[in-house]
């Protein structure tokens, strides 16, 4: 419950006799299939070999909740709505936001995190402010709504487009760009284990994060039950630590 308490501040199976073709339907049920693109600390990435992060932990009560065991796909997030929309999972969670264009193909849940958008630039670099973007080349993850607000904001900015966050780092330290746009917490994460890195937040763009299901999906209600008791037992938890 780490995550949970840091971020989030800011079926009875009745048992009987089954014949096989039944067995193989409760299978498939009782597994909770959830598309995640998993190069993202401190929401998701991997430690010892095993995937970590304040969404997993959220996915994996939301799985207890509804008696589910998870299979996680790992794809890279630019591939993310277009697999919830096929159904070809469950799910999907992956510091994904709600836009009017996304919610026309999936449905959301209510928002478990809220976040805002920040530059992240070397701390010797003499960007200062939005304005110092002016004709620089700026790293964006593909397929974010950072993209998005890049271009309609900055006109007069080249992007650089990387697939995983990882590689936008490589960029900005061999040089290929002067910033990055990313959220946050993942930027604060990001600076801990690299202080000379720099990050300029953009006020006015907070931003919130919800599960995505495909649309119609019957697992909506009961997981919002389930984010609603999360956010209760943070902001409890919150009440007693203060």
């Amino acid at each position: 419950m780490r995550y949970l308490s840091i971020i989030l501040s800011f079926l009875l199976f009745v048992g009987c006799e089954k014949s096989p073709e039944s067995n193989d339907k409760h299978k498939v049920d009782s597994v909770l299939n959830i598309a995640i693109a998993s190069d993202y600390p401190p929401y998701i990435y991997s430690k010892d070999g095993k995937l970590a992060g304040f969404e997993i932990e959220i996915i994996n009560a939301v799985a207890e909740s509804l008696k589910k065991r998870i299979h996680f796909h790992d794809i890279a997030f630019e591939g993310i709505l277009k697999t919830v929309k096929e159904k070809h999972v469950d799910g999907a969670i992956s510091t994904i936001a709600k836009t009017p264009e996304r919610e026309k193909e999936v449905d959301f849940t209510i928002p478990y995190h809220r976040s805002m958008t920040v530059v992240v630039v070397p701390f010797a670099t003499s960007i200062r402010s939005l304005d110092d973007l002016s004709n620089k080349v700026v790293g964006v993850e593909s397929g974010t709504t950072y993209e998005n607000d890049m271009k309609i904001k900055f006109q007069n900015v080249k992007l650089l487009k990387r697939i995983k966050f990882s590689e936008l780092l490589d960029a900005l330290h061999e040089g290929k760009c002067q910033a990055i746009i990313t959220g946050y917490s993942e930027a604060y994460e990001l600076q801990s284990i690299n202080p000379n890195l720099k990050i300029i937040p953009i006020e006015e763009t907070v931003i919130t994060f919800s599960i995505v299901l495909p649309k119609g999906s019957p697992l909506l209600e009961p997981i919002n039950e389930k984010i609603k008791d999360l956010l209760y037992l943070s902001l409890s938890m919150k009440k007693y630590m203060t």
